[in-house]
């Protein structure tokens, strides 16, 4: 196998999914965090997360003497049950977090590195080997770290009083489910960047 495999590299970036932090960093900023530091520290402790994984996950096949395809059952068992999780109704739990390391740390794992990343790295490290992996999972989060970066310096001009965050709420959310809206009309939700 090649050393950069772009298929690999963009379902890496999917798996990561960088959009699914905004809604964290925007609150960050509008409670007047550092914004920058924290975008860049969360991509790195998601990298080392991802490359420890990369690392050890084969290993754990062996020691504990699972088949590729026991841990594929287990891992689709998992991801089902996090899908129905995410589809029952709950109730919002506001909780403010004040402390950088702790929205670092929200960001990194289970944001950026979630279920579905650690298993899919883990099982593809162990196809096609650590090294490869490794440098896959660099430029996929070079691409995250960019986008996260140029989020840092555009947050500014985002008007985050306008909107109020509530759970996995997103900015793209609010132009595609208009309950999410709350009336607000057309010209609103498109001048969300000014």
């Amino acid at each position: 196998m090649n050393l950069f495999d772009y298929a690999l590299i963009v379902q890496l970036f999917i798996l990561i999914n960088p959009l699914s932090s905004f809604p964290v960093l925007l609150s960050a900023y509008k409670s007047k965090m550092n914004v920058k530091k924290i975008a860049v520290s969360a991509v790195i402790v998601a990298f080392i997360v991802a490359v420890i994984i990369a690392i050890v996950g084969p290993s754990l096949f062996n020691l504990f003497k699972i088949s590729i395809d026991s841990f594929r059952v287990a891992g689709g068992v998992v991801l089902l049950l996090l899908g129905l999780d995410k589809i029952r109704a709950k109730q919002d739990d506001k909780k403010n977090i004040k402390e950088t390391d702790a929205l670092v740390s929200i960001i990194a794992t289970p944001l950026l590195t979630g279920p579905s990343t650690i298993a899919f790295i883990t099982l593809k490290a162990y196809e096609i080997g650590s090294f490869s992996m490794i440098s896959n999972i660099f430029v996929a989060f070079i691409f995250v770290a960019i986008i996260f970066i140029f989020f840092s310096f555009t947050i500014a001009k985002i008007n985050v009083n306008r909107y109020h965050l509530k759970g996995s709420w997103t900015v793209l959310n609010c132009c595609c489910n208009w309950n999410d809206c709350k009336g607000n009309t057309w010209t609103d939700i498109t001048n969300v960047l000014k």
